[in-house]
């Protein structure tokens, strides 16, 4: 057999560094997670804050901190 033809290379991506699996037409939505999770102070926040101690969710309008939640969670995933 060839030598090379069994040689694997083992990547270790940075951290933030991931793929998406789009399912259906979520690319948009991917990529959209992707810039805001490069956005580095607002990952910072998310990451290193109490973030869920300021969520008002007494707002009638908003989503109670149900999305706000879900991305902290998401990047916690990610990072």
């Amino acid at each position: 057999t060839d030598a090379n033809h069994h040689h694997h290379h083992h990547h270790h991506n940075a951290m933030g560094v991931v793929g998406l699996a789009n399912l259906g037409n979520t690319c948009f939505l991917n990529s959209s997670l992707q810039c805001l999770s490069a956005t580095i102070p607002l990952t910072d926040y998310f990451l290193g804050y109490d973030y869920e101690r300021e969520i008002n969710r007494d707002n009638p309008l908003g989503t109670r901190g149900r999305l706000a939640s879900a991305y902290g969670a998401w990047l916690s995933h990610v990072w």
